[in-house]
């Protein structure tokens, strides 16, 4: 895809608002874009995570199987929301749940080796894009946790 457009879809994803107009050029080289038809797969549960998403357009639910074996509905994320960042923070992770498209959707993918290149070639850019991922698997640690602890008492 075209890096102008690709420049123009993160612009809509608040998670690169910290990133200046010369920031903004480098990261469009290492994001892809891709299209996932409602009913498919993004990641499995278990499997070997690579990739972080961004989500553009659609609805991607988080599935995590119980210790029955009982499939649970964690969350459901849209537009601006961002699905696997465990890849990025962590090599070689395994995926902590599944993430199935309930609606045609379109997303931008950074790679872990995207990352790694970026990382190497622009730290200061990298640096800004985990301290984001920081600041919202935070922000959903504090929920989790409001969550769990509504639940005991």
């Amino acid at each position: 895809m075209d890096k102008n457009i690709i420049k123009t879809l993160m612009c809509e994803v608040p998670h690169f608002d910290m990133l200046d107009k010369n920031e903004l050029e480098i990261m469009a080289d290492h994001i892809d874009y891709m299209k996932v038809d409602k009913g498919n797969t993004l990641v499995k549960e278990g499997s070997v995570g690579d990739s972080l998403f961004y989500v553009i357009r659609g609805l991607i639910e988080i599935q995590k199987e119980a210790l029955d074996g009982r499939q649970t509905v964690l969350a459901r994320f849209s537009k601006g929301a961002t699905v696997g960042e465990m890849a990025i923070v962590e090599k070689a992770v395994t995926r902590s749940a599944t993430a199935t498209s309930l609606e045609r959707s379109e997303l931008l993918v950074l790679t872990r080796k995207s990352f790694d290149e970026l990382a190497k070639s622009h730290p200061t850019v990298a640096l800004k894009i985990v301290q984001n991922i920081a600041g919202m698997l935070s922000q959903r640690l504090r929920y989790t946790s409001g969550r769990f602890a509504d639940v005991f008492q």
